[in-house]
């Protein structure tokens, strides 16, 4: 439980940085996944500067990265030559840049890393994970996010709109225990039990409040 604390701590001291501007500092953030919705910027009180359709080439959509729930995914990028990815090219202040981090789980979780990509004359970056677990599906709602996100994108050819529409979901149901960390392998089959409830008891913890909830975001600006 101590890592998640030290993290939301952490994440805490970001948004008081950014309670006092943006810093001088800039960086492009490529978003291909729920940062495509508006919605969720909003929700971040993550404030670009600008915003441009941008087309990576030789790197494709995977929804690869374990969600929560079983069975589920959110989105990552894989290297893929001949392939595109669609998305928004955010310029986003370093201080905005570094909270993103936090909601995407890179720092202390490790489960995201920022990938950097030069392309065009642009240096980009975007989240890539650390967990590649085949056979996964994004949420329906995610994967909305993704194709309204990508309705008006002039790069996405009406083929690739269709293979979004078709793509497989799941529904979010079972929390998966080992979300957060797995339990040894030889571990004694008497502790594996008490351990995995402890582990669902701290992941709803981290869920419900340390990730959803701020003392300090709320009074962050645009």
């Amino acid at each position: 439980m101590h890592r998640y604390l030290i993290w939301r701590l952490l994440f805490e001291i970001c948004n008081i940085k950014r309670l006092f501007g943006h810093g001088s500092e800039q960086v492009k953030y490529l978003a291909f996944g729920a940062n495509l919705s508006d919605t969720i910027m909003k929700e971040r009180r993550i404030t670009p500067f600008a915003v441009k359709h941008f087309t990576l080439r030789d790197y494709g959509l995977r929804f690869d990265h374990p969600a929560p729930w079983s069975g589920c995914g959110y989105a990552s990028a894989t290297y893929a030559p001949g392939e595109l990815l669609h998305g928004y090219l955010y310029t986003l202040s370093g201080r905005d840049a570094a909270r993103m981090d936090f909601y995407e789980g890179v720092p202390i979780l490790k489960r995201y890393r920022r990938t950097f990509v030069g392309q065009d004359g642009e240096n980009v970056y975007f989240y890539q994970t650390n967990l590649s677990t085949p056979n996964l599906k994004p949420t329906p709602t995610y994967l909305g996010y993704i194709i309204d996100g990508l309705e008006s994108h002039p790069g996405a050819s009406d083929e690739y709109r269709r293979s979004l529409v078709a793509t497989a979901t799941a529904e979010p149901a079972k929390l998966v225990s080992y979300y957060l960390w797995r339990q040894p392998e030889n571990r004694s089959p008497w502790l594996r039990y008490p351990i995995g409830w402890y582990q669902l008891f701290v992941l709803t913890v981290f869920l419900m409040v340390l990730y959803r909830h701020s003392l300090t975001a709320n009074f962050i600006r645009r």
